[in-house]
């Protein structure tokens, strides 16, 4: 009933309003600076213009979003149907300014506004990243971890290579992120190694006979953790993907450790906030990536454990997993 009462509120709307109107407010034109090349310059504002206006009207009109032929490339398309489908999203603003960065072989612009209909009250807008080719085609589409933490990340790097590295650090979190989000089982499912080792953790509550005096005055609830394969994680998450329509994720107090002896070797320790239709938790995930291939970068370490005990005691900094725990582990 609630979206039958959305679809005649919007409907009722746009019959009131005039026709120059109506066209004005689902019209966002992003205006790009930073690059020197006008025409390039000119080709990405125009395509991401054209992508965001349609999200506007897809929107309004309770539709699929359709793609645009020449503004983004067929796997951008797929991607953002994906995000779609978890929730339609459009842009309320008018006009976007925002630089333009170069990495690599592809550009990125940052700090895209949309409003997400199904996302639970409060948790709405979310800031996207629009990711162009070389030719100016958009490529790619995902959510922002949020502009402060990026800029905090890359001020903390040490040396050029460095602060490059965390560019794709940044760029590959934040896909990793919206992958769940999306429900993409086949990015999720290429970007781990085929040994990776995963260990989830659970508060269990400690048995305790009546006599033991060691642990009267102690918590009576310890963490567990267990291994699971490859294999078996992929086929948890299918399932989770299939009997939940909205899923979210957030990642927040984010922590990036480059490797001593290895330079292509990041960890990175998350606050992550999950939420779907069925299931909510926060806990805290720590990933090992190897970025010796920066184009395919790899998981080899996932890890989640409870950001607190059952009784709100909140787990001890030195319990939560980080790259130290894990930097002795064999490398090809």
């Amino acid at each position: 009933m609630d979206t039958i009462l959305l679809k005649l509120f919007r409907l009722a709307i746009l019959l009131l309003l005039p026709f120059n109107m109506v066209i004005a407010q689902y019209k966002t034109n992003l205006v790009l600076t930073g690059e020197s090349d006008k025409a390039l310059l000119e080709k990405m504002q125009a395509n991401a213009s054209a992508v965001l206006t349609e999200f506007n009207y897809a929107f309004a009109e309770n539709r699929k979003v359709q793609n645009q032929p020449g503004a983004m490339s067929a796997s951008a398309y797929e991607a953002i149907l994906m995000m779609w489908e978890m929730s339609p999203f459009r842009c309320y603003e008018t006009q976007v300014i925002e630089k333009l960065t170069q990495y690599n072989d592809n550009y990125e612009v940052r700090n895209i506004p949309l409003f997400f209909g199904e996302a639970p009250e409060g948790e709405n807008y979310e800031e996207v990243v629009l990711i162009f080719d070389k030719s100016g085609i958009i490529d790619n589409m995902y959510i922002s971890i949020g502009t402060n933490r990026v800029n905090g990340f890359l001020r903390e790097a040490n040396s050029v290579s460095d602060y490059r590295h965390r560019q794709y650090v940044i760029n590959f979190v934040e896909n990793f992120r919206t992958s769940y989000n999306r429900k993409d089982i086949d990015f999720i499912e290429k970007v781990f190694s085929d040994d990776a080792l995963i260990i989830v953790g659970r508060v269990v509550k400690q048995q305790k006979g009546n006599n033991d005096f060691l642990k009267k005055n102690l918590s009576d609830e310890q963490i567990v953790y267990s291994r699971k394969s490859k294999a078996q994680y992929i086929n948890g998450l299918k399932s989770v993907f299939s009997r939940n329509e909205y899923l979210n994720i957030k990642f927040e107090e984010i922590e990036v450790v480059q490797h001593g002896l290895y330079p292509e070797l990041y960890g990175v320790t998350v606050k992550q906030f999950w939420n779907t239709t069925t299931y909510s938790d926060v806990g805290y995930v720590f990933l090992m990536i190897d970025f010796k291939d920066e184009d395919k970068p790899i998981i080899h370490v996932r890890t989640w454990q409870p950001d607190k005990y059952s009784d709100g005691r909140a787990i001890e900094q030195s319990e939560i997993f980080s790259l130290g725990d894990f930097g002795d582990l064999n490398r090809e």
